[in-house]
């Protein structure tokens, strides 16, 4: 884990974290062997980015007997079944980190799942797929991922009429820059999209096995400190702030707005993961 001391270089730092990425073993145990499959998926994307990779990999070593249905997929870490519609490193960073903050290894074990006669998809606890025609997963994220901005954008501007209004060439060429790490297209869509920045749409990641999520609005004019002394009083002298699986407490006296510009990740939200100091 790294910490930032001052920012000085904003275009800099940005590229650096939309190019952050982690390495992932993700592994099948199968009554015969355990199959292995190696790749890498970017922070600030999503999970099902690369499920059609993975599916395509372990269908040479897996049929139809082994599995009821290649699409009812999910990856888990511990027994966890990881929520695919949050980021990459923001699961990483409240499942993950908490064990392991002074010992980071380079690869995060995973466990991936099918579903089977005798093991369902875990719709209580992540969220269900719709069927498409093509690309199930994809469709799936890029309808939540549209949600989430709406929300988001209603937070942020007090409606959310800017990203309604979005013409559907510029709601094309935003999708496209997520699914093609298209830095600066994305930045020049989102622009349309934050027009007044009167709140901060924060989720607040506090300890427990899977991550309680509390979502909550911040004043932009707030410092860091003073937000988390606010909303999580009984972690503040026991935890350490982390963002895009940055420890920021030396960035706790700037203001949000200044923290949310730099750190906030493609649904325009602030993710601050609070870890318990061993």
């Amino acid at each position: 884990m790294s910490n930032i001391k001052k920012i000085e270089n904003l275009t800099e730092i940005k590229k650096i974290l939309w190019n952050g990425s982690i390495n992932l073993k993700i592994t099948h145990k199968s009554s015969n062997e355990n199959i292995e499959f190696l790749i890498q998926v970017y922070r600030n994307s999503y999970l099902p980015f690369i499920y059609e990779q993975i599916i395509t990999y372990f269908k040479n070593f897996l049929s139809t007997n082994d599995v009821k249905d290649f699409n009812k997929i999910w990856l888990e870490y511990e027994n966890v079944p990881l929520k695919w519609n949050y980021p990459s490193g923001v699961l990483y960073d409240y499942l993950y980190l908490p064990g392991n903050f002074n010992n980071q290894q380079h690869i995060w074990n995973l466990d991936l799942k099918f579903e089977t006669a005798d093991q369902k998809y875990p719709s209580d606890y992540i969220i269900p797929t719709r069927r498409f025609e093509s690309d199930i997963w994809e469709n799936n994220l890029n309808e939540i991922l549209v949600n989430q901005l709406k929300q988001s954008c209603f937070v942020i501007n007090g409606t959310s009429k800017p990203i309604m209004q979005l013409s559907e060439q510029n709601s094309k060429n935003l999708w496209k820059s997520i699914k093609f790490r298209n830095l600066n297209e994305f930045s020049y869509v989102n622009k349309k999209i934050l027009k007044q920045v009167k709140n901060i749409p924060i989720k607040l990641i506090v300890p427990s096995d899977a991550g309680n999520v509390i979502q909550v609005p911040g004043s932009p004019l707030l410092t860091l400190k003073e937000f988390l002394k606010m909303n999580c009083s009984n972690l503040y002298d026991i935890s350490i702030p982390v963002i895009q699986g940055i420890d920021v407490t030396s960035l706790l006296d700037l203001q949000l707005i200044e923290i949310w510009e730099l750190f906030k990740h493609l649904d325009n939200v602030l993710y601050i993961t609070n870890i318990i100091k061993s």
